[in-house]
């Protein structure tokens, strides 16, 4: 049976903990996490690799089981939900923007925008069909809606990968380093649409990055070190992202000497 809690936020993990071994010795990519995202709210998860960020995203999404703890999204326990269950909870609360992407290769841009609604069982009704559009126009996508994943810019391939998270309306964004593999004016194009997603639209937001100049358009930031929370601070913290990057630098350092 599917738990719930009345819990009043997008995402909380309580507890969370994700170990794995090397040779007969565990170790925890995520050592205890307590997050909590209120609807609206844009966070930024920062850390070096092996930080144990992207281990968390998964984790919140569903995409990998806890070794303990709890993800509740909206009050939905995550670990309560069997596979299939998960599968659907996720294909429909959850859009998740991967950094490489992810897009069937033999689907055109628009047949991958509409993968999880036909994955699910939906039809393109008016309504949704007007969605589409609209994502379309959007995200500047219009000539490219019959051209294949190949024949796309990097910055082209992901506002396709956030059309497809965001057709079918979800609760949450997470995105996993989503302008990793972009030059500098695609990242930024990519940030302005959070940013706009989230002030206009409310939608909430986990991004995970280690670029401060990303991290920089939240209204939060999250730093990880060794699977748990070093800082958790306002954005409004930071003057600027050459701030955020001293500050960063700053909590590398005290984990080098300890």
């Amino acid at each position: 049976m599917t738990e719930r809690n009345e819990s009043a936020y997008a995402v909380e993990t309580r507890g969370l903990v994700k170990s794995y071994y090397r040779g007969d010795a565990s170790f925890n990519a995520v050592d205890g996490v307590d997050l909590r995202v209120n609807p609206g709210e844009f966070v930024a998860v920062m850390g070096a690799s092996g930080s144990g960020k992207s281990t968390a995203l998964h984790l919140i999404a569903g995409l990998t089981r806890a070794t303990s703890g709890d993800v509740f999204v909206e009050g939905t326990r995550l670990s309560s939900l069997g596979d299939r269950a998960l599968t659907i909870f996720r294909r429909r609360r959850l859009g998740i923007v991967f950094q490489s992407y992810n897009l069937i290769p033999h689907l055109t841009a628009e047949e991958n925008i509409l993968f999880p609604l036909r994955a699910d069982g939906r039809k393109l009704d008016a309504e949704r069909r007007d969605k589409l559009c609209a994502l379309v126009r959007e995200l500047e996508l219009e000539d490219q809606l019959r051209q294949y994943p190949d024949s796309l810019s990097g910055g082209q391939q992901q506002r396709v990968a956030l059309a497809r998270a965001l057709i079918g309306d979800p609760a949450v964004i997470l995105a996993d380093e989503p302008t990793g593999n972009l030059d500098w004016t695609s990242s930024r194009r990519i940030c302005e649409i959070f940013d706009k997603l989230n002030r206009e639209e409310g939608r909430a937001i986990i991004l995970v990055t280690h670029e401060p100049s990303v991290a920089i358009w939240s209204s939060r930031i999250v730093v990880l070190r060794d699977g748990r929370i070093v800082s958790d601070s306002p954005r409004a913290a930071y003057d600027d992202a050459s701030e955020l990057a001293a500050r960063y630098q700053e909590l590398a350092r005290e984990a080098a000497v300890r």
